[in-house]
């Protein structure tokens, strides 16, 4: 298994250990306090406590039926009395779960022992996704620097969290070859922002290559192999005539790409395609299919909209793909609260049941691979983008209400969203990215726990 297939968006999984600290009720029952002990722990139980307990989730959320459902990984648990037992937490878990009433009478110096392994800590939920009493627990926690506390409140709560810490973890294994200059000569990079220190703030590794390397590993691609996914590409997709002579130059492009990733062990990939030396290598089908596979490919070097696209793709397990805000729209659109994404790359996966899926030239040059087809009426969709200074997030949902061929940047689609005047006016970032389903929120917890502003539009 190569780095791209084991740490693929659609696949990955958030690692959650549990912490078992000495309980509430346990610091209760003892004789030194007679109240406590005869009382809260052994008296009668409270009614309605006993009969949420036995209340049956439509949904379990429970840790067992997440990792039995393959949406997390659990490690044993570790009981942690004592200062040094907070070492043994493992470096391997992207959360800690803390156990119900289990933090609020420890001593302070081991919940600074925790904080100090700089994980975010999760209030443990029963099976309904509720996590009664973390509420009293955030106001020993939150006392510690930069202690990233969360109260899941209901299974779309859970779901939300697990989908976030997918997001962070994946974000944390991206390593993204970088073809090209940098900074990229068509997208906006603050002055002194260097690569090295977006690996700093993300965790994310670049490779940066040239486009002479990008050139030969298509070129190296081997004639027979190249002809093979042509062929299969001919069978799935409408190839435009002016490209059908060509079409096996155009499968090595994909191969290629493919054949990078694996030299550099790498699992996403951005190219400055404006700088490519002709308009033939242009990746833009390529990257369409390559998305539907789990890897994030980003267009035009555009670091936020790439580390957004991995973020989304991640925590929905789906491909997404990016584009420019508002280019290919009219005033109507926009009076009747519709805003448009324009580029040319689409996953396969996104046409509309027996929609075709088309191969296009790039821009009506005649050559180069471009993508298009139609989207389902009414899918609805997040549109998300990070500021190019990359310490904010904005996001809005929405719903598909067409698709258009706009030959110069092949596909345009149209979302209808609450207010169109305003994601105009206020989104920021050269490029946004669209990924189906509503992942707004998931986004909102995805920018606390990176330390990023978030804004819903």
């Amino acid at each position: 298994m190569n780095y791209y297939e084991k740490y693929n968006s659609k696949v990955i999984k958030p690692v959650l250990q549990r912490i078992k600290m000495k309980s509430a009720l346990e610091f209760w029952s003892t004789d030194e306090l007679p109240v406590a002990k005869y009382t809260w722990v052994y008296g009668p139980k409270k009614p309605r406590d006993q009969l949420r307990a036995k209340e049956f989730s439509p949904v379990n959320v429970g840790l067992d039926s997440l990792a039995k459902s393959n949406l997390v990984d659990v490690l044993e648990p570790v009981e942690v009395n004592c200062v040094d037992d907070a070492k043994r937490l493992s470096g391997e878990a992207d959360a800690y779960i803390i156990g119900d009433m289990e933090d609020w009478l420890v001593d302070e110096e081991i919940l600074e022992a925790i904080a100090h392994r700089g994980r975010p800590l999760i209030a443990e939920w029963d099976s309904w996704g509720y996590s009664i009493h973390g509420r009293l627990s955030r106001f020993r926690l939150n006392r510690f620097k930069n202690i990233k506390y969360i109260i899941p409140m209901g299974h779309e709560d859970v779901y939300h969290i697990i989908d976030a810490l997918r997001a962070i973890s994946f974000l944390r294994h991206l390593r993204v070859i970088y073809v090209g200059e940098y900074p990229p000569r068509s997208v906006t990079v603050p002055k002194g922002l260097s690569l090295d220190d977006i690996e700093r703030k993300f965790g994310v590794k670049f490779y940066k290559t040239s486009f002479n390397e990008y050139i030969e590993s298509i070129e190296s691609v081997l004639v027979k192999e190249a002809k093979k996914v042509a062929n299969e590409w001919i069978k799935k997709y409408m190839i435009d005539e002016k490209l059908r002579t060509d079409i096996i130059e155009y499968a090595k492009i994909y191969i290629g790409i493919k054949k990078l990733l694996n030299k550099y062990n790498a699992n996403s990939l951005t190219l400055e395609c404006p700088g490519l030396p002709d308009i033939k290598y242009v990746p833009c089908h390529a990257f369409s299919l390559l998305l539907d596979e789990g890897i994030p490919m980003g267009c035009e070097a555009d670091l936020p909209a790439l580390l957004t696209m991995s973020l989304l793709m991640a925590a929905a397990r789906d491909s997404a793909f990016m584009g420019n805000l508002n280019e290919n729209v009219t005033h109507w659109d926009i009076e009747h609260n519709i805003v448009t994404i324009n580029h040319d790359v689409v996953p396969p996966s996104y046409g509309c049941p027996n929609c075709k899926y088309f191969v296009k030239d790039y821009h009506n040059m005649g050559r180069g691979t471009t993508s298009y087809t139609e989207l389902p009426i009414g899918l609805k969709v997040t549109l998300a983008g990070m500021h190019w200074n990359m310490d904010k997030i904005w996001a809005t949902s929405g719903e598909v209400v067409w698709t258009y061929d706009a030959v110069h940047c092949r596909i345009t689609v149209g979302i209808r969203v609450e207010d169109a005047k305003r994601v105009s006016r206020e989104a920021f970032g050269h490029h946004m990215v669209l990924v189906r389903g509503n992942h707004v929120e998931t986004l909102r917890i995805i920018a606390d726990l990176l330390g990023l502003e978030f804004i819903k539009l």
